[in-house]
């Protein structure tokens, strides 16, 4: 299960123009690219995912019942770096 906050899902959609059904859409369907362990904060994870032809960070943790819950979701020059490129199947 995934799970996230409305408040913050609304946020997201008025200012960065992607929805966290949209992004556990992707998730669910292993359109993610990788998972990475959280620079800054312990115990959170990050899945790495393209949208819209660029690398997006998705900062997560899994909760005491086993599920996902998306913090927020950006746009990583960092990230894009990494694993920039095309990648058909995750378009």
């Amino acid at each position: 299960m995934i799970r996230w906050d409305a408040e913050k899902d609304r946020w997201l959609r008025k200012t960065r123009g992607i929805s966290f059904q949209e992004i556990a859409d992707r998730i669910l369907n292993e359109g993610y690219i990788d998972i990475l362990e959280h620079p800054v904060h312990a115990g959170q994870e990050v899945f790495v995912l393209r949208v819209k032809n660029y690398i997006w960070a998705v900062p997560f943790v899994i909760e005491e019942d086993n599920s996902i819950f998306l913090k927020t979701a950006y746009p990583s020059r960092k990230l894009f770096k990494r694993y920039g490129g095309s990648d058909e199947k995750t378009n």
